[in-house]
């Protein structure tokens, strides 16, 4: 029997190439990765040792480049997490300052209109934060089905959880999958499980030897807080004395072990961010643990200072969900 070629794909903003790494499970081959963030080249490239990763800012990077460094292969699909800080609840959006400012990046899903245009993949996917959907009243959600269809795509929109496929976490996505191939554009099936992964199946067993499993104990006022807050708690359950103002309302939430996680942030290294508390420990989550809840396997390792890893880990896409992503895209290009 013939070996079936491996399907080639580019991943723009490609991050730690946590989008991608559902897709190498399934067999696909990454071909090359493009992101200007310095912090996290290491990470990619030590775990993509196959892939070529370009570093630099996609809006100075060009068509006939990007297929020098691909020597001309056939691209079958391009992935895209564009950046999502202007499109997410959780920060920009909902600082009164930042509301009226302007943001680059809100724009930058040009760039991957653009490539798509000169390299002509067979499916396109967009992944982002659900508040894109929302964004004044949806004007960059149509515009990207606009330039997609204009480019003879066929798209439909979707968000889509990480706990429907085999994660522990709720986390919502918005994903745009476009095809020019004349195929449906079929989103993954919820996964039926007898039980629910919870997050201590997730983070009972790692072993200290483990990578990126140091240990940050709490201190002063912050451990005399969390001390007080049982599992699946938040601040609410505080003495009025304790209190904060924070605005997120899960802060310094302690992780309930027998149910699900709520979508890990860039900080979750911060109690007053959230539930990022150990079920059992005076201490919040170690990167390796953040890692396991979205859905990274212990021999991917994660490199910068501690903070860029928090980040690294937090801005990934559950490997749960795009391992799901994965199989119906390859469905659909076989």
């Amino acid at each position: 029997m013939e070996k079936q070629k491996k399907i080639n794909m580019i991943d723009l903003f490609c991050g730690i190439g946590g989008l991608s790494l559902g897709f190498l499970n399934q067999g696909f081959n990454l071909l090359a990765g493009i992101d200007n963030d310095e912090n996290l080249s290491k990470t990619f490239e030590a775990n993509h040792r196959s892939s070529i990763l370009i570093k630099g800012d996609i809006r100075e990077i060009t068509a006939n480049y990007l297929r020098k460094i691909i020597a001309g292969k056939k691209i079958s699909l391009i992935v895209a997490g564009i950046p999502c800080q202007s499109f997410s609840m959780s920060g920009y959006r909902i600082r009164k300052k930042e509301r009226t400012k302007y943001d680059y990046r809100t724009y930058l899903f040009i760039e991957g209109i653009r490539l798509i245009k000169a390299l002509r993949p067979d499916v396109v996917l967009f992944e982002n934060v659900k508040g894109i959907a929302s964004l004044n009243n949806g004007i960059i959600k149509n515009q990207i089905i606009s330039d997609l269809n204009k480019l003879g795509y066929s798209v439909n929109f979707t968000i889509l959880n990480s706990y429907d496929y085999g994660s522990c976490q709720i986390r919502e996505r918005a994903f745009f999958l476009a095809n020019r191939i004349g195929k449906d554009n079929i989103f993954p099936e919820p996964i039926k499980l007898k039980d629910k992964i919870t997050v201590w199946d997730k983070i009972k067993n790692i072993k200290d030897s483990v990578p990126n499993n140091e240990k940050r104990f709490l201190t002063g006022k912050v451990l005399e807080r969390v001390r007080l807050i049982k599992p699946g708690q938040n601040w609410k359950a505080l003495p009025k004395k304790l209190q904060t103002k924070s605005i997120h309302s899960g802060a310094y939430g302690r992780l309930d072990p027998n149910s699900s996680c709520p979508t890990l942030t860039t900080r979750f290294d911060t109690p007053p961010v959230g539930y990022v508390t150990h079920p059992y420990e005076d201490r919040t989550l170690t990167v390796r643990e953040g890692a396991r809840i979205q859905g990274f396997p212990d021999n991917f390792i994660f490199y910068g200072s501690k903070s860029s890893q928090y980040k690294q880990v937090g801005n990934a896409v559950p490997i749960e969900l795009s391992n799901a992503l994965a199989g119906v895209i390859k469905g659909m290009i076989s």
